[in-house]
């Protein structure tokens, strides 16, 4: 366990969305529960999150450039466990910020999360980690009802980052 940013109980009320720690900690014990039965967490973890599998594939190029302060780049990965012939190709700006499945159909964007998760682990693997030849669950989950708000589209949408899409929830693109 680390803590990278500790703040005092007042700060934390004003600016984390409420229920945000509990979750982190039910993630943790699912994933460290399934770990010690060697058993899989993933569907679990789909469920907690009320998540929507995207793509399952393996990665075969990661493109990454470090500008601004940020860790820029695009990961492709060619489909697996049926999702072959297909490909996902997920943008990234240190978080992954939006997946396009066969090059064209926009899957998930942000502020939705795109998480890239082992298939056999069911551990979250970040930009900074992901590497040739990772098999992966890619899913998308749907973000706090605070950033669907126009203000929070505004500032954290695909089009904040200059992705000409309009944002469209993820359980309803994946519908």
């Amino acid at each position: 366990m680390s803590v990278a940013y500790p703040l005092t109980g007042a700060q934390l009320k004003k600016s984390c969305i409420k229920g945000t720690v509990t979750l982190s900690l039910r993630l943790g014990e699912v994933t460290r529960n399934a770990r010690n039965k060697g058993e899989n967490p993933l569907q679990e973890i789909v469920k907690i999150l009320n998540s929507k599998i995207l793509f399952k594939g393996k990665l075969v190029d990661i493109f990454r450039r470090t500008t601004g302060g940020f860790a820029r780049g695009e990961a492709l990965f060619h489909g697996l466990n049926g999702y072959d012939g297909e490909t996902l190709r997920i943008k990234f700006q240190n978080e992954n910020l939006i997946a396009l499945r066969n090059e064209e159909k926009v899957v998930a964007t942000v502020p939705d999360l795109i998480s890239v998760l082992d298939v056999e682990t069911g551990i979250a693997i970040t930009t900074e980690e992901l590497r040739y030849g990772n098999r992966v669950v890619i899913i998308g989950t749907p973000c706090n009802k605070v950033w669907r708000t126009p203000k929070g589209i505004q500032i954290a949408g695909p089009r904040y980052f200059g992705y000409d899409v309009d944002y469209v929830p993820v359980e309803e693109r994946s519908a």
